[in-house]
């Protein structure tokens, strides 16, 4: 019975040391937790707050990104990992090495972690920087640094799960080449994604702030952001298309850059002009037209031109209506058009000029117009090509001409009347 006792004795002594180790063990990882936080506290209130005062006064723009992105409060987020594992060795006893390996762990696990958070703002950083600058503002560059993210995200993991199985990292990725159909499924989107956004780059097929249209997408407006996986159109009625950015190398889409950088628009627009009111101008109709602005020395030297065409060959114009060559009210109408454009100084005289004629069809003879404006912007474009018309569309009955216009039931009450 008394071996009994000191043999009870005796264990609960050794119980009351283990548990007093172990309360040492604990008191000691709290003061090293606490130091840490105090370390974070130091820097993050007192030296990254002086380093935010000190950027605010430079003059350089792109570390005012960096403190915009959060990279200086991030990287204090490390601290307390590194002063755990640093410190966690001397205050705790060889013997203890078991949990000394595990908190190492943790801390590493931990602090890789972090370093994925702190790049995830320096790219941010960095694709903002490369946004603002005027030269190179317009290439996909947020595209690539999302694939960056996502390779490094995957490293990441692979060095976690390496950490947590106490395997090598290439054995994991050996072990991962199983999974590459799959993880070709997964990342689809992406892969081709990528793939896309470098054909973008390379053959400059589309930027930030072009104009493009995709019907298919029902896309018609500018681009207004370029990532891995999708291109944002703002569409001119506001809302926002989303098209894959592989679809945009594997279809057809128009990218109206080209018309943008050459300073002229163009308008390419037809009046269908009644066959029936064609005829030739006779001396009174001839007359009346000398007074308009543009034709009093074209129908003087025509004229005579005819005049002379006909003597040469012997031809009485007047003795029948169709001997000789003679003045068309189409063909005065089309004249007058050209020198209505060519003084116009909104109509550009460095790019394609053309007023012609187009094949006769059963809405007419179109009459079409073919020319740039000077002006790119739509709203101006626009009103541009409406003044023009306005006064073509109004000048056509004083030349004896009329619009082709299909029978309206104003057309079949007026001869219901008659």
């Amino acid at each position: 019975m008394l071996i009994t006792y000191f043999t009870n004795l005796f264990l609960l002594l050794k119980l009351s040391e283990a548990v007093s180790r172990n309360l040492a063990y604990l008191c000691l990882l709290c003061i090293i937790i606490l130091l840490s936080l105090v370390v974070k506290f130091i820097f993050k209130h007192f030296l990254v707050k002086l380093l935010h005062s000190f950027i605010k006064q430079t003059a350089t723009k792109w570390d005012d990104i960096f403190v915009e992105n959060n990279v200086p409060g991030r990287v204090t987020l490390i601290i307390p990992a590194v002063v755990i594992f640093c410190f966690v060795d001397l205050l705790f006893p060889v013997k203890s090495s078991g949990v000394i390996n595990l908190i190492h762990l943790i801390c590493l696990i931990y602090i890789i972690i972090i370093c994925v958070v702190i790049t995830d703002s320096v790219l941010n950083s960095i694709v903002q920087i490369y946004h603002q600058a005027e030269k190179t503002s317009h290439a996909p560059v947020k595209s690539f640094a999302q694939m960056l993210k996502v390779i490094i995200v995957f490293v990441a993991l692979v060095i976690i799960i390496s950490m947590l199985m106490n395997k090598s990292p290439w054995t994991l990725l050996k072990a991962l080449g199983a999974l590459t159909a799959v993880s070709m499924l997964v990342f689809k989107d992406s892969i081709l994604g990528l793939v896309a956004s470098i054909q973008l780059s390379a053959q400059k097929m589309v930027r930030k702030g072009d104009w493009i249209t995709m019907p298919k997408f029902d896309a018609d407006g500018d681009v207004v952001d370029i990532s891995l996986t999708t291109v944002k159109v703002q569409n001119f009625d506001k809302t926002i298309v989303s098209v894959p950015t592989y679809a945009l190398v594997s279809n057809s889409f128009q990218n109206w850059r080209g018309m943008t950088k050459s300073g002229g628009r163009r308008i390419k627009r037809s009046i269908n002009l009644d066959i029936n009111s064609f005829k030739f101008l006779d001396k009174d109709d001839i007359n009346r037209l000398k007074i308009f602005e543009y034709l009093g020395g074209y129908l003087t030297n025509k004229l005579e031109e005819l005049s002379a065409h006909n003597k040469k060959f012997n031809v009485n114009a007047d003795d029948s209506t169709i001997n000789g060559r003679k003045l068309t009210n189409i063909g005065t109408f089309r004249y007058y058009v050209e020198q209505y454009l060519r003084h116009n100084n909104k109509i550009s005289d460095n790019m394609t000029f053309l007023v012609r004629q187009l094949q006769p069809t059963e809405k007419g003879l179109p009459l079409q117009i073919y020319v740039f404006t000077n002006d790119t912007n739509w709203v101006n474009y626009e009103e541009i090509q409406s003044d023009i018309f306005d006064h073509l569309l109004t000048a056509i009955p004083e030349f004896g001409l009329s619009v082709y216009q299909d029978p309206t039931g104003l057309d079949f009450r007026k001869i219901y009347k008659s």
